[in-house]
């Protein structure tokens, strides 16, 4: 009998800590994945930041409080050849899409190579490109670690209170067409080949996006 009652309390030992490590396994789960959306809850204000500029220039993020209609905040690493690509086609969009309402694009670049390097990979994205693009350096990384940016590119929509609209981490192929399909909606077109293509001011992305 008293084997018997032995056998029982294992199990029970056994059981309680099974239950115990999925209670802690789970909390911390929650706890962090909470921290992550919280980053990016659409309608939270994101943190600001100052960051230097390629040609020195120091900016803060409040300063563009108010100042546009619609703000993106492009996340990307400078040796991640399909960060500067998608920022590539991010730029071309707006330049052949051409919206009415206000807007400005700033990339934060990871530094992961030296300042030739970076200058020679971005300094032509801004020189030819007559939008309103800014190009900024996180040094050490500090905010991007602290917005958790875990994948590249990774796109913030701000409003013009600089709040959140909406956040596109990674670019996978359904991602990518998700954000184009969001921009030609929130975006009016100025210049459109075909008036009868486009409902109510609003138009498709341009033809490949």
């Amino acid at each position: 009998m008293q084997i018997g009652n032995l056998c029982d309390s294992n199990r029970l030992n056994k059981f309680l800590m099974i239950v115990l490590f999925l209670i802690i396994t789970i909390s911390f789960i929650v706890l962090t994945g909470t921290s992550v959306l919280a980053q990016f809850k659409i309608g939270s204000a994101v943190s600001d930041f100052e960051l230097e500029a390629l040609d020195g220039t120091s900016y803060q993020l409040s300063q563009f409080y108010n100042k546009q209609d619609h703000l993106l905040l492009c996340f990307v690493k400078s040796d991640n050849p399909t960060s500067i690509v998608k920022l590539q086609d991010i730029i071309t969009f707006f330049k052949d899409y051409q919206p009415r309402e206000s807007y400005q694009i700033i990339a934060i670049v990871e530094t992961e190579q030296d300042e030739h390097k970076i200058k020679e990979n971005f300094i032509p994205l801004q020189n030819n490109t007559e939008i309103p693009f800014l190009i900024l350096l996180n040094e050490n990384n500090q905010i991007i670690d602290s917005f958790q940016i875990k994948n590249y590119p990774t796109i913030l929509l701000l409003k013009y209170d600089l709040k959140v609209r909406r956040e596109f981490s990674g670019f996978s192929s359904r991602q990518e067409k998700n954000f184009y399909q969001y921009l030609s909606f929130t975006f009016t077109k100025q210049k459109s080949s075909s008036s009868s293509a486009c409902e109510g001011g609003v138009c498709p992305p341009p033809e490949g996006y």
